[in-house]
């Protein structure tokens, strides 16, 4: 019988992890133990892991505690927050389950440091070389910072797994059928000096596990992400003027993905707001000089604007084109559209086009943030900028969005439970935040840098990064700039470029590996996910055992044999295979 629970059982102080709130974290930094919890929940969630979640109240633990297959992850200060009655449940649990349990170290002497065997020291260390000693081959982590930890006093019966510059930091002890593993330094801060400690945490789950763990291989893989195609604001905002890209443009940048089997997320605005000035220029939509109206919005996909310049005409805004350069890109199986708002601009259009300063002010070009709630608060679902967008994305492009990229990065927590309700997978920013059931978890491990930042430290967790850009950079410097950017990225370590889709398609499904019965047999759940328009890497891992060439898939009510390319004995890598192109956007047409 396959184990049904989820991989993770995750403890959590109950403010950190609020019942009532749709989403957890607000998108930008926080203090680590602000978010400790949640750093576990989205790396999981990321990695292909199921999580249930237990809350402390007042030292209580309120859930089921029967939870986690795999993996009891214990968040806050150890010596202030676990009682007694949760070290007696924390020690049955070991003695009747071959679990995992991870904790932060305890105070010397104290209950908890009984049961880990580890605990801390009045000392610290400072280096930059961690070292694993623990199940499977020794691995080394060189980091590019400093990290600092306290060093652990181990008991004879707890065994060093990780040090750093040859000191303890990272002790396990078995305690029943189950082993208990000690950290000497605050995960959340850790990551936030050097993605190498997200990748050790991803390797202490996965070699500390005692049972099988399959789980989404992510190495060197970018998210693309293209903002503003649609929009108005380059022609009405005088700090953003710039050109559309054209039809040959686009080919141009089908050319590049093609080159390198990549895809692209192209975050779309359907709404052009016109300013109803025809002394500056002449609006043509679908085809035909349109009665121009302050504030009315027409339909990207058809405007043609015809700016005027010293009493000349020169066409230089062509959505026409840039709609079908866009969906031939999409029709070669090349990427797709996201949600960018609806107009990319205040949701009070009219208001916009009488005011003084609608040229100049930036806040008239923010559709979700707060100076624009006061207006949103007062219109129904239907009227919602999300919901008009998504509508007109779907009319235009026959598919249903994966994302929202707020413009101007400015929103509300409104606005995102919008975003849910819609049943969007992800909202894009510097951080990524990812659905989990019926909320949006803003997760700190997944990254966007600016495209032509490459580095190779933005790879270092194993995680993916989402290298994002404005169509503004290639329509004034050329698509070259997009060619060096990615020539950059692959010279220090992007292997696969991937869009929101594939993203979503993968983080959306959870990884369940069993064996019994002489058979190696994944069951892959779909949470919603859309599916996958390329094949989606995977690892394997099989404690105790010799990997099997062939595993048991099943997903979506089917089963089939996949091949698995067996690196070492316990250990071997395979790929989900995509769907045809278009096969997605053509079942949600038929839906609708």
């Amino acid at each position: 019988m396959n184990d049904l629970r989820q991989a993770m059982l995750l403890v959590a102080d109950e403010s950190e992890l609020p019942v009532a709130e749709r989403i957890w974290g607000t998108g930008g930094w926080l203090p680590p133990d602000q978010r400790e919890a949640l750093d576990w929940l989205t790396l999981a969630k990321v990695c292909g892991w199921g999580v249930s979640i237990v809350r402390k109240r007042k030292n209580v633990l309120i859930g089921d505690l029967h939870g986690g297959s795999r993996w009891i992850v214990l968040t806050g200060d150890p010596s202030s927050s676990l009682s007694e009655t949760t070290i007696t449940w924390l020690t049955r649990r070991l003695a009747e389950d071959p679990i995992l349990v991870v904790v932060r170290a305890p105070e010397t002497g104290s209950p908890l440091a009984r049961l880990t065997g580890a605990s801390t020291t009045s000392q610290t260390v400072s280096g930059r070389y961690l070292k694993w000693f623990g199940p499977g081959a020794e691995q080394r982590w060189d980091c590019r910072k400093v990290l600092s930890a306290q060093t652990l006093s181990l008991t004879p019966d707890t065994a060093m797994w990780v040090t750093l510059d040859d000191c303890p930091v990272v002790a396990a002890r078995r305690a029943g059928r189950g082993l208990i593993v000690t950290l000497g330094f605050h995960p959340s801060e850790g990551r936030d000096t050097d993605g190498k400690v997200t990748a050790l945490l991803i390797h202490l789950l996965v070699w500390g596990s005692s049972k099988p763990v399959a789980w989404f291989d992510f190495e060197g893989t970018m998210v693309l992400r293209m903002d503003d195609p649609g929009g108005a604001q380059n022609v009405h905002l005088k700090a953003w003027l710039y050109p559309k890209l054209g039809e040959s443009d686009w080919a141009e940048i089908a050319e590049e993905l093609k080159r390198r089997g990549g895809r692209l997320s192209i975050a779309y605005v359907p709404g052009w707001v016109d300013d109803g000035d025809s002394e500056r220029g002449r609006l043509t939509v679908r085809g035909h000089a349109e009665t121009r109206i302050p504030g009315a919005v027409h339909p990207s996909p058809h405007v043609r604007y015809t700016e005027k310049t010293d009493g000349e005409q020169r066409l230089c805004q062509d959505y026409v084109g840039e709609y079908k350069g866009i969906q031939t890109l999409r029709a070669a199986g090349l990427g797709d559209v996201e949600l960018h708002g609806f107009t990319h601009m205040h949701p009070d259009s009219s208001a916009w086009a009488k005011a003084a300063d609608r040229y100049a002010t930036v806040a008239w070009f923010r559709e979700l943030g707060k100076s624009a709630e006061a207006v949103l608060r007062k219109r129904p679902t239907r009227t919602h900028p999300i919901m008009l967008g998504i509508n007109a994305l779907h009319r235009f492009f026959g598919v249903r969005p994966t994302t929202l990229i707020c413009p101007g990065d400015e929103w509300t927590n409104a606005a995102l439970e919008y975003a849910l309700d819609a049943g969007l997978h992800f909202v894009g920013s510097y951080y990524l935040a990812v659905r989990e059931d019926n909320r949006f978890c803003w997760c700190t491990h997944i990254c966007a840098p600016y495209l032509d930042e490459a580095h190779a430290a933005w790879f270092d967790s194993g995680l993916p990064v989402v290298g994002y850009f404005h169509d503004r950079e290639p329509a004034l410097e050329g698509i070259r700039w997009i060619t060096h950017c990615l020539d950059d990225w692959e010279n220090v370590g992007a292997r696969r470029f991937i869009d929101f889709r594939q993203l979503a398609a993968a983080v959306r499904r959870q990884l369940h590996l069993s064996f019994s019965e002489g058979t190696l047999h994944l069951a892959v759940t779909n949470h919603g996910a859309p599916a996958l328009v390329q094949g989606q890497p995977f690892n394997v891992y099989v404690p105790d055992m010799v990997l099997p060439s062939t595993l048991l898939v099943s997903q979506s009510g089917k089963t089939s044999m996949l091949n698995i390319d067996v690196t070492s004995k316990d250990f071997g890598r395979g790929v989900l295979p995509g769907s045809p192109v278009g096969q997605d956007s053509r079942r949600f047409r038929r839906r609708s």
